[in-house]
């Protein structure tokens, strides 16, 4: 009897046990977002390096953001979107705390940092060789399988659409696309793995390592960095990361977002004449503009000259006011189910008066300025963003006598291509003329020895090349002659393919509801049936 009520407290206890492992099983399962989260580290936001950031910066971004933020999209500065991460960022760092069983005030914790040579006035331009050093803080023991960095550009663009036709109210949907145009990254410390066996793992003691890295930007033109109109952007990433052991995750750095300028060279100066007849309503002509410019492409800190003649069409009317503007448009567009979704925004980079005298009913007289350095980046066109200039210009016309007057306001436009590179300097910048565009080119960004000079050269053929050699190579010879060189069934290394990059899409949909950047989002104007991808 005695063992029968210990078999029974024993199976008792048994079921017991196995009652908490299934309820913790089930907890756990419960809480896998939780856990997934911890094992999968949540880098902080991202920084502009040309953006020095203080912690007293914060006491003024909400009071400036208002007068800054869209002053500062052309010049890849932070953007709205970037000012509410900065706000958030505090929170991200005390998630992370929680996740490694740490407060906020426990003290330091391990940290990634990037710094570049030039600190804050890196620029990244084709043909440039962008130097640094990632450093990795270490305040405990670390298992790393390899420290390594990444570089990519990408370019995303987000609409806010209605597709409930106007009958559903509140059914709004973000589309979101993000092509990414290279990634590329570099082992600086550790272990690599083979096709066919994996990586071991080292330990680093508490402490300050520093591991410099070399990146060359090939001679190739990207579109330019860029955050507007909102929801669409072009971006250069920086990113580092520490591999932990068993194929765990480590350690990430923030996202460093550094500018990319292509080099755009103007167009050789060529007079041009401008002509466009004002009208007052669809059939009566108000007045004839001639407008005579020196060139058509201009570049930041040139002088900007032009002739501006206007001729009103009746003798009581007499011209009241000149005034212009000169304006950054930024265009975005992605194609949705309906057709094509479009955003604009237009920025008035500059803008003046002339002065008018007299009664006559012709106006002519001389406009110059200097072409602003600052919010002007090149004219361009990438896959779902075109940027382009004019001079818009409004004439206030006064129509009738002395006791029935009427005044009539009427504008016109007159395009302008903004480049960066003078046309008279042309062979200043060595490789020049040997750029290719980003749509045709598939060379990728290339880390080298930080000790080198220059990265080694690339070995290799273009895969275009490859295709045909390889087709003449693996052609059979007539059976009744002998083997011969070309029937060698494998490419000789010198025939090997080269590394190159290979664009990636990715098509992302939700909901607006409880999304963060739903609320800053404004409908995009949907054109039905417009399905062409092309400018």
């Amino acid at each position: 009897m005695p063992n029968s009520l210990t078999d029974n407290s024993e199976s008792g206890g048994i079921s017991h046990t196995i009652g908490n492992l299934a309820r913790a099983a089930t907890t756990r399962h419960r809480h896998s977002t939780h856990l997934s989260s911890t094992a999968l580290p949540v880098p902080q936001p991202p920084q502009h390096t040309n953006v020095s950031i203080h912690p007293h910066d914060h006491l003024h971004s909400n009071q400036d953001h208002h007068h800054s933020s869209s002053s500062d999209y052309s010049s890849s500065a932070p953007n709205h979107y970037s000012h509410s991460l900065s706000n958030i960022s505090f929170h991200l760092d005390s998630r992370r705390n929680s996740q490694s069983g740490l407060s906020a005030m426990d003290g330091p914790l391990n940290n990634m940092v990037i710094e570049f040579d030039g600190g804050t006035h890196i620029i990244v331009r084709p043909n440039r060789i962008i130097r640094g050093k990632v450093i990795l803080t270490a305040v405990e023991r670390l298992y790393v399988t390899k420290v390594r960095i990444k570089f990519r550009a990408e370019e995303v663009a987000i609409v806010r659409i209605d597709e409930g036709g106007g009958d559903l109210r509140g059914y709004d949907r973000l589309h979101e696309k993000i092509t990414t145009f290279f990634e590329v990254d570099w082992k600086l410390w550790g272990n690599d793995s083979t096709d066919y066996s994996q990586a071991g793992w080292d330990e680093l003691e508490p402490g300050k390592y520093e591991f410099p890295f070399a990146l060359k930007f090939p001679n190739v033109n990207y579109p330019p960095s860029m955050e507007e109109p909102k929801g669409f952007s072009i971006r250069y990433v920086w990113t580092a990361q520490v591999d932990g052991p068993g194929l765990q995750s480590g350690l990430k750095s923030r996202e460093y977002l550094t500018p990319y300028r292509p080099i755009i060279v103007s167009t050789p100066d060529r007079e041009w004449e401008f002509k466009k007849s004002l009208m007052k309503d669809k059939r009566t002509v108000a007045a004839d503009v001639v407008a005579r410019l020196i060139k058509q492409s201009y570049c930041p800190d040139e002088p900007f000259v032009m002739h501006l003649k206007v001729v009103l069409a009746q003798t009581d009317s007499r011209i009241t006011s000149v005034t212009f503007k000169f304006r950054k448009h930024h265009e975005g567009k992605m194609l949705v189910q309906r057709g094509t979704a479009f955003r604009e925004h237009i920025r008035v980079v500059l803008q003046g008066q002339v002065p008018v005298s007299g009664n006559d009913c012709k106006f002519e007289d001389d406009i110059a300025f200097d072409v602003p350095t600052r919010l002007v980046s090149p004219s361009f066109i990438s896959h779902h963003t075109r940027v382009y200039y004019d001079l818009q210009f409004q004439i206030a016309i006064e129509h009738g006598g002395s006791i029935f007057k009427a005044t009539h306001v009427a504008d016109f436009a007159i395009p302008i291509t903004i480049a960066n590179l003078p046309y008279d300097q042309l062979l200043r910048i060595p490789g020049l003329t040997a750029i290719e565009t980003y749509r045709t080119n598939k060379e990728c960004p290339q880390f080298f020895d930080p000790t080198l000079d220059e990265p080694p050269a690339q070995t290799g053929l273009p895969s275009e090349l490859v295709g045909t050699i390889q087709t003449a190579l693996m052609t059979s010879t007539p059976r009744d002659e002998p083997p011969n060189y070309f029937s060698i069934p494998t490419l000789p290394p010198q025939f090997e393919v080269r590394k190159e990059r290979k664009e990636r899409y990715i098509y992302l949909t939700r909901t607006t509801k409880g999304s963060a950047q739903g609320s800053e989002l404004t409908e995009a104007t949907v054109i039905p049936g417009l399905f062409d991808e092309s400018w």
